[in-house]
């Protein structure tokens, strides 16, 4: 396999004989968002039969999920055993085996859901972290004084007009009268 490494005139001739060879040389690899964005498209790009999404099928596929695999499966042994009803369905048990065997790439799809949701945490937790430290560098901004205040006032304010604002809902006045004291 050739390609060529960014930057670089000359390919570079990439050796990898086996899936394990591979997984070793990204793990022995330091590899940025955009590389690892590449493996992923590498991945799906030699995954078979994969079908992008077509919203207008939505509805069709919502009703499949509640069809049983052996409604499916007792199909596929009926077309193998009869010539007239593959001619007549269209359709042969082939065919609807690739479709159903499809699903052999569930620990794929289970891994991949896996990898979202620890990267979409990740995403989360490093943003909670960029922000809390700086709020702590807004706090001291805004109290340092002197020269060094003056250095940072520009950027404490814009730091200050990014920040949300918080309206306070304005009281409104009560409609039924305070209840009047009670004489003897």
């Amino acid at each position: 396999m050739t390609s060529s490494s960014p930057g670089s005139s000359s390919p570079t001739t990439v050796v990898a004989s086996t899936p394990a060879d591979i997984v070793a040389a990204i793990r022995a690899t330091t590899l940025t968002p955009a590389d690892r964005v590449e493996i992923l498209r590498a991945l799906r790009e030699t995954m078979p039969d994969l079908v992008p999404p077509d919203p207008s099928q939505k509805k069709r596929i919502r009703a499949a999920k509640g069809v049983p695999r052996p409604f499916v499966d007792a199909a596929i042994n009926g077309l193998t055993a009869s010539e007239v009803w593959t001619q007549s369905a269209a359709t042969t048990s082939g065919e609807m085996e690739a479709h159903r065997d499809f699903e052999g790439q569930r620990p794929v799809f289970d891994e991949l859901k896996t990898y979202t949701d620890i990267l979409e945490y990740g995403l989360n937790y490093h943003h909670w972290q960029a922000t809390a430290k700086a709020r702590t560098v807004y706090k001291v901004g805004k109290q340092l004084g002197g020269d060094e205040g003056l250095v940072l006032k520009p950027h404490v304010d814009i730091m200050a007009s990014t920040l949300p604002r918080r309206s306070r809902k304005a009281k409104t006045p009560s409609t039924t009268p305070p209840p009047k004291p009670v004489t003897e």
